[in-house]
């Protein structure tokens, strides 16, 4: 189990552990809004239920609540890049719910940026996947970690966004 705290309550949040499940998701898209903190600030409906959490867990926590400790690193480096340079990141993502499942999406994420053009927080979207192509980011994803390269080691909250000013999505 994971436990992450809600900055917003000071509620702990809990995570299961991982489990050896995951599915395709095929709804609406799910919307997911961070400060430069990395801290979720809004969850829409469709994402809270597939999240498996409350809003109320979610709003205040930080945004890696839902990363999935499998995902290679490097993925996340390079989103991070892109949208710390206010570019827009898209990618297939595997995320995590509440209670362990892994649930792959096609992730866009978009910087926000207030009247004065600065970079105030985060926008991701998630939708579904295009099978076919899945299929094959799910092999290049497997290589990668399979290559033994530092930059694909598995990562958890605190190992690729750490501390202020650290990338945040």
């Amino acid at each position: 189990m994971i436990t992450f705290t809600n900055v917003k309550t000071g509620m702990q949040v809990d995570r299961g552990a991982t489990q050896d499940e995951e599915f395709i998701y095929e709804g609406k898209p799910l919307l997911v809004e961070t400060d430069m903190e990395g801290v979720i600030t809004y969850a829409n409906r469709r994402f809270v239920e597939v999240s498996g959490y409350t809003k109320e867990e979610l709003v205040g926590s930080p945004h890696c609540v839902h990363m999935h400790p499998n995902m290679p690193e490097s993925v996340f480096r390079d989103a991070c890049q892109k949208t710390s340079e206010g570019k827009t990141w898209s990618g297939y993502i595997c995320n995590i719910s509440k209670g362990g499942i892994g649930y792959w999406t096609e992730l866009t994420v978009q910087p926000k940026k207030d009247q004065n053009n600065t970079l105030v927080g985060f926008m991701a979207t998630r939708r579904a996947p295009n099978p076919d192509e899945l299929e094959k980011v799910i092999q290049e994803y497997d290589d990668l970690k399979a290559s033994g390269d530092a930059n694909a080691r598995s990562q958890y909250c605190g190992e690729v966004f750490i501390g202020r000013g650290a990338c945040q999505f």
